[in-house]
């Protein structure tokens, strides 16, 4: 007797609907040690795509703001937001040529301005662990001409040297045709002799000089320029292939660098380079947001330095064993929420910059905008109203990612340890999207677990009581 197609396809049916069953119940009582399922494994790229199930709805409500941002205030740059580590947006708003009109793009490059210090601090921190340079140390063991004795490398570092603005000492007695670079600047000083501003560690002031003469302790030890050094221990290690230090002084010009413009008269009007555009360290890094991002997980991964070099680096400090300074090595250092951010921002020739790391919660919020308009704080509070609404989607998220990476029992376990007299709620509509992903991954066994827990927590079998009744165990059996 010949079976018609159709009959073929629903005998099909029944037999998926049969292993699915069979799946469930024996992940059920592999649950309670009476059975064991075959394991799979769900590699990390699988599981990344999981996790933009989590976050599109946070995406989708920044790319909201951001459309009213750039068209109702002008904005034009980029932003990139991170949540949990993964990147959930990165746009370009507005135009690169305002009188060209070209739009911008994600690997426009933008000066980061005071962004750069973190930088700067960095190649510090990576000749301190090669044992070539000592926090303590006098600048004068590495810039003989120096005139101020008694300025050590972390006073350079936290701000606290009491130097002079070199801006002021450079657009006041420089004679020379193109910018100073920071050996000139150096040699300005020490004609010069500016007083200090106040007695060496004494106080707290923010200085810019400090960090060129931070950039320069890094040539006299390396014998190579600043950008060559940042470029090979830095730059290329971590693949931030559209990053690099520009000296207006120096040979080392760079396409795709953006302008800085103000707004004046209706119109965006070019901010030419400055006699202050030769020196380096204290701004003159260049980037993207995509590369902004790279730095900021190499941060957390150690990649560059060890992380206890790292967190001194995120760390406030006390001044005179007295008060507490919110700074640490090139990143200013605050609270929110009782969690810490370390971040920074810049402003320079048209430029205004942001980075925000959010320690504990590894979060990221970049703003790089080239326009002179005042709007990255605006956005930034805006991102952040978002990225702190997400308590039953970060509970729900956290479920899912204990079930793929250690099984249904510790999902079980964390659920609780987690959800127990908070009544937090779980999202089970981005559980079930999690698992027919995994199914389209070919992955049943994974995605009936998930399916298994939600429909467990959508029938009251998590709660404590029914959980902990001895003939538990009895009845799901008998259910199956």
């Amino acid at each position: 007797m010949l079976v018609k197609p159709k009959h073929i396809n629903i005998l099909a049916t029944l037999f998926i609907i049969m292993v699915v069953i069979v799946i469930s119940a024996g992940i059920k009582l592999d649950l309670f040690g009476v059975t064991k399922v075959k394991e799979e494994i769900v590699s990390q790229s699988a599981k990344n795509e999981i996790d933009k199930i989590f976050y599109q709805k946070k995406a989708q409500k920044i790319d909201s703001i951001m459309q009213i941002r750039s068209k109702k205030n002008y904005f034009n740059g980029n932003v990139l937001v991170a949540y949990k580590g993964n990147c959930i947006y990165n746009e370009s708003f507005g135009y690169a040529d305002m009188l060209r009109r070209s739009e911008l793009e994600k690997d426009d490059i933008f000066q980061l301005a005071s962004v750069s210090k973190q930088f700067t601090a960095m190649a510090i921190m990576i000749l301190k662990e090669q044992n070539k340079i000592s926090y303590e140390d006098s600048v004068t063991k590495y810039i003989p001409e120096f005139p101020y004795p008694r300025i050590t490398v972390r006073m350079l570092l936290n701000h606290t040297s009491g130097l002079p603005n070199y801006m002021w000492l450079v657009e006041h007695h420089w004679k020379g045709k193109k910018a100073p670079y920071n050996s000139e600047v150096i040699t300005m000083m020490a004609e010069h002799k500016l007083s200090l501003y106040f007695t060496p560690g004494r106080r707290w002031d923010y200085s810019n000089t400090g960090y060129i003469i931070l950039a320069s302790i890094v040539e006299r030890i390396t014998k190579v320029e600043f950008a060559d050094f940042m470029q090979e221990n830095v730059f290329e290690p971590l693949e931030m292939n559209n990053s690099f230090v520009y000296s207006r002084s120096l040979s080392n010009a760079k396409k795709n660098r953006l302008i800085g413009y103000y707004y004046r008269g209706r119109r965006y009007r070019m901010i030419p380079e400055t006699v202050n555009d030769g020196a380096v360290g204290d701004k003159g890094v260049y980037s993207t947001t995509e590369d902004l991002f790279k730095w900021d997980q190499a941060l957390y991964n150690n990649a560059l330095v060890a992380h206890e070099t790292i967190d001194e680096a995120i760390s406030t400090f006390k001044l005179r064993n007295k008060y507490e300074i919110p700074y640490g090595f090139g990143f200013r250092i605050r609270t929110r929420n009782d969690k810490k951010i370390a971040y920074h921002h810049g402003k320079w020739n048209g430029f205004r910059t942001s980075l925000l790391r959010y320690v504990e919660d590894t979060n990221t919020v970049i703003v790089l905008n080239h326009t002179s308009t005042s709007l990255n704080n605006t956005i930034i509070r805006d991102i952040q109203q978002i990225l702190d609404d997400s308590s039953h989607v970060d509970l729900t998220q956290k479920v899912v990612a204990s079930i793929l990476d250690d099984g249904l029992e510790s999902a079980v376990e964390f659920y609780f340890r987690h959800s127990y007299g908070k009544n937090q709620k779980l999202d089970t509509l981005r559980i079930s999207e999690a698992g027919q992903m995994l199914y389209e991954m070919n992955k049943p066994v994974t995605a009936n677990k998930l399916l298994l827990f939600k429909d467990m927590y959508t029938n009251g079998e998590l709660d404590t009581n029914f959980m902990n009744e001895k003939n538990f165990l009895k009845s799901l059996t008998i259910k199956q």
